[in-house]
């Protein structure tokens, strides 16, 4: 009996796009930050976009992971 994950070919696309989309809106919103970094603090604003963008950035790093080598063809 091996230990290998079911399929994840269909998580790990939704994934790329979810990761994509992510960073894209950061991106777009990044004219905001110093606007945030006025009313709430700059210490907050900057560990809450690091959080964010880690995040989105795992999540599509995890995704790409898994269609450039599926669990199928691990050995």
């Amino acid at each position: 009996m091996t230990n290998r994950r079911p399929d994840t070919a269909p998580l790990a696309s939704l994934a790329v796009l979810l990761g994509v989309i992510m960073v894209l809106v950061a991106v777009a919103g990044a004219y905001r930050f110093p606007g945030w970094a006025d009313d709430y603090g700059t210490a907050l604003i900057v560990m809450a976009v690091v959080a964010y963008l880690g995040v989105a950035g795992r999540i599509l790093h995890w995704g790409v992971g898994e269609l450039l080598d599926p669990a199928d063809d691990r050995v």
